[in-house]
């Protein structure tokens, strides 16, 4: 039986940028909750693209993606082996 550990994580626009200079990133969320990277300049899609590759290099797979006055919300999801799970408290 597959079992998955999820984590969430948060990212401020500006704390991705580590002090280079972008235009900033622009996102659009419809009303189904989709977001999609809107004229955006290429640094800041790298910054983008950089911070998600961290997580996928740890094995971690995007499952929800979120934006909100400058900060980024990404559900991740992965893999565990029972052993690996945390033991139910008594």
């Amino acid at each position: 039986m597959l079992t998955w550990e999820y984590r969430i994580t948060r990212y401020h626009m500006d704390e991705l940028a580590k002090g280079e200079a972008f235009s900033g990133a622009s996102f659009f969320c419809d009303q189904k909750g989709q977001c999609f990277l809107h004229d955006t300049d290429t640094a800041a899609a790298e910054v983008i693209r950089e911070a998600l590759n961290e997580e996928g290099k740890s094995g971690w797979e995007l499952v929800q993606f979120g934006y909100h006055q400058s900060e980024m919300m990404c559900v991740w999801k992965r893999m565990v082996s029972r052993e690996e799970l945390p033991k139910a408290a008594p």
